[in-house]
């Protein structure tokens, strides 16, 4: 907060000394060039900051931004794609208890910084044996346990 301060302070000084040139030049070319001179000034009393970076800081900081968006790039598709097999191996499985069926998979990190399954909707057809079934399967090998397991039967 401090550097802000500086610098607000330097370019308020700088502007208060442009005017008071601006005012004891007598008028004609003279004032021209000092007002063009004071222009100056100014442009580098608020353009110091940008000046006193040492070459390559503005090039590291957009490296680093473009890491970061990449390494968040790179965990939204790693997400999609669990979302995606998990649902497809939940469909297939419930096909095997002979469920006709669409899943939707919510991942989420588990607080570990991994990505897992973390809620499943199941919707279809199916008698309760064959629904339970599936429960017990998301459960055991998903890790879902059934309070994050929706299942809206559908054609009833």
């Amino acid at each position: 907060m401090s550097a802000v301060r500086e610098w607000l302070l330097g370019v308020t000084a700088a502007a208060l000394a442009v005017a008071l040139a601006q005012a004891l030049t007598p008028e004609g070319a003279v004032k021209k060039v000092g007002r063009l001179v004071g222009g100056m000034v100014l442009l580098l009393a608020v353009a110091k900051p940008l000046l006193s970076l040492e070459p390559g800081t503005l090039a590291v900081t957009a490296g680093a931004w473009e890491q970061e968006a990449a390494a968040r790039t790179g965990e939204d598709v790693m997400k999609t794609l669990i979302e995606e097999k998990t649902s497809a191996y939940i469909v297939d499985k419930g096909g095997a208890l002979g469920m006709e069926c669409t899943a939707q998979t919510q991942a989420e990190d588990d607080g570990s910084g991994w990505t897992v399954p973390w809620q499943v909707t199941v919707r279809g057809t199916w008698n309760e044996s064959q629904r339970q079934a599936l429960s017990d399967l998301i459960a055991r090998e998903l890790d879902i346990p059934p309070e994050r397991q929706s299942f809206q039967k559908e054609g009833t």
